[in-house]
């Protein structure tokens, strides 16, 4: 991975490096397991002291995204690919085993109260949610949230933080897992400390239609990515990974806070931008007739399969 430092930016130079590293996983360009650049190494590369380099990997390791191991280099914590598969499924094997035979001795046909069981726990998640999606906003959740029940094939709710945030601690403590994209993680954990809750991150991709979007930029083009104002530091820093990743030709790639755009219809239909990128956070407040306009669009985004795969167990699902 390579660091680039803005000095342009808001942001300290060691929120800077914690933050590329939360995007580029948020992304899939890092995963559970991979090498970082070590300390001496990003100090040579970006030109920083070595102590802003330790301060931000430091600051990662304590959100249990990296391990510094002395000597041996920088690792994202392998605990994010959640290798207890074998024992987990031992368990379920053993305990539905339990059961099973319990039901025999008591007269019952297994697979009658396989079905009863079902339904039992069917209604009890729909009252009490053993696992949730969070996201920024409702709608998002929503989205995302269905696309998890669907390859799961279990309920999953999808809650905003701020529902999250309103919840009482009683009804919070109901909840055993939350997951949540990389770039919300630490935000989450902020909100539910204490409660027990265990935060699984996830990675997003772009969809293919935005990917098809993007290609069909011309060459130096002009866009702008609207952020929202709590997000702006931050994701301004996500400017070289769309580079990478949804830009063949040469464009000019900016981004701007909410706050300051204060007429949406003049920035769009200036002709200034070939492309108005609104992210999804503020993409409700986007007025629905600019939101048609050719040069208006969103980062449609979905869950990346392999990092929901490899969820899925610490999780609590198995197929």
């Amino acid at each position: 991975m390579e660091f680039v430092l803005d000095p342009h930016s808001p942001l300290p130079a060691h929120s800077q490096i914690q933050e590329q590293v939360k995007l580029a996983l948020l992304l899939g360009r890092l995963r559970p397991g991979d090498t970082l650049p070590s300390i001496r190494d990003v100090e040579k590369e970006i030109h920083v002291s070595r102590n802003i380099v330790r301060k931000a990997y430091l600051a990662l390791q304590r959100s249990g995204i990296l391990t510094l191991r002395h000597g041996k280099g920088v690792l994202v914590e392998k605990h994010l690919s959640y290798s207890q598969r074998g024992d987990i499924m031992e368990q379920c094997q053993a305990l539905s085993h339990d059961i099973l035979s319990k039901a025999e001795r008591m007269g019952i046909s297994p697979s009658a109260f396989a079905r009863y069981l079902y339904q039992q726990a069917r209604e009890r998640e729909r009252t009490d949610s053993f696992l949730v999606f969070v996201e920024a906003t409702k709608a998002l959740a929503l989205e995302r949230a269905a696309k998890i029940s669907s390859v799961w094939q279990v309920n999953v709710p999808g809650l905003s933080m701020d529902e999250v945030a309103a919840m009482s601690r009683s009804r919070l403590k109901k909840i055993r897992k939350i997951l949540v994209n990389y770039l919300r993680l630490d935000q989450v954990r902020q909100i539910v400390k204490g409660s027990g809750v265990d935060v699984i991150p996830l990675s997003l991709t772009f969809t293919q239609a935005t990917l098809n979007e993007f290609a069909r930029l011309p060459r130096n083009a002009s866009v702008v990515l609207v952020l929202d104002d709590r997000d702006y530091p931050p994701l301004s820093l996500i400017l070289e990974p769309y580079r990478k990743i949804l830009v063949d030709v040469p464009v000019k790639l900016s981004a701007v806070p909410f706050s300051r755009v204060p007429d949406l219809n003049r920035l769009v239909r200036s002709g200034k931008y070939h492309k108005v990128i609104f992210s999804n956070r503020i993409w409700d407040d986007v007025p629905e007739k600019l939101k048609k306009h050719s040069r208006v669009t969103r980062p449609r985004m979905d869950i990346d399969l392999a990092s929901l795969e490899n969820a899925r167990i610490r999780a609590g699902v198995i197929i």
